[in-house]
């Protein structure tokens, strides 16, 4: 693990945790230095990664895109029953007439008949 250090004249210093507590010189402008103590509750990348847990690629059986989330939400069950419907002027989707902002390319498409 390292440190990220400044220096009093603005340069970024990347030092070893070893050095946590001590005082240096900058490599560039050989300003004094002081690398800042590691406290207690600083986790490591390793440390944080344990906490985390594995990183699984595959996606959850039950996860859908937000277009599959956005049709079936907007679609009817019952057919007979389904509302009228309009078409989006920039996408060219059909959605419901009560609807001003079309759920598929966040486009604005109310009239002023619509209010």
């Amino acid at each position: 693990m390292s440190i990220r250090v400044i220096c009093p004249n603005g340069h970024t210093l990347t030092v070893d945790d070893s050095l946590a507590g001590k005082v240096g010189l900058c490599p560039i402008c050989k300003a004094r230095v002081q690398v800042p103590r590691l406290r207690p509750d600083d986790l490591s990348e390793d440390a944080i990664m344990d906490i985390l847990g594995p990183h699984h690629d595959k996606p959850a059986r039950h996860a859908a895109t937000r277009e599959q989330m956005v049709e079936s939400a907007i679609q009817p069950s019952d057919e007979a029953s389904s509302p009228p419907k309009k078409s989006c002027h920039k996408c060219h989707r059909e959605i419901s007439v009560r609807t001003h902002i079309c759920p598929y390319c966040h486009t604005y498409i109310a009239d002023l008949s619509d209010f």
